[in-house]
């Protein structure tokens, strides 16, 4: 029969082995997720085209959000500049972009700070053959509270 130290340690392999396997499988940004709830999204005004001008859109919380890219052809297999002005103090922002009329995959492109309330990253386009195509960028403030973002569409003719 094993002694009463025995078990106690068996418990302790137990739960370390268990607490260890809970940080692997569970992901942090979805604990994050269900910390601050859904991105309250606003829309950027439909009269607002990316390829004349930055656009700007009013968030939940009253401030405005900025988004301008570069080059304003926003061509396709080609880098692109994205920036990003807010007057919320964040260490990163995420832009998600994604066509709207097919499937082109998920894009994350992570903007760093660069002044005060500017943000800048750099990310690229797919091609697709059938062209005109319609894409979403998604721009999302994670704060520590709860999470915000504006929506920007903007199309690419080929």
């Amino acid at each position: 029969m094993p002694s009463p130290r025995f078990f106690k340690i068996l418990v302790v392999e137990i739960l370390a082995v268990g607490l260890i396997a809970a940080y692997v499988l569970i992901d942090a940004k979805d604990v994050y997720q269900w910390w601050v709830g859904e991105t309250n999204f606003v829309s950027a005004k439909a009269s607002c085209d990316l390829h004349e001008s930055a656009c700007q859109a009013l968030l939940s919380d009253g401030s405005e959000l900025s988004l301008d890219i570069e080059p304003k052809s926003i061509p396709l297999m080609k880098p692109l500049h994205f920036k990003v002005t807010s007057a919320i103090d964040l260490p990163t922002i995420e832009i998600k972009l994604f066509a709207t009329n097919m499937n082109m995959g998920l894009h994350t492109i992570k903007l760093t700070k660069s002044a005060q309330g500017v943000y800048e990253g750099e990310g690229m386009l797919p091609t697709c053959i059938v062209g005109n195509m319609i894409w979403q960028a998604n721009v999302i403030l994670n704060q520590s509270s709860h999470s915000q973002g504006a929506i920007f569409s903007f199309k690419t003719d080929k």
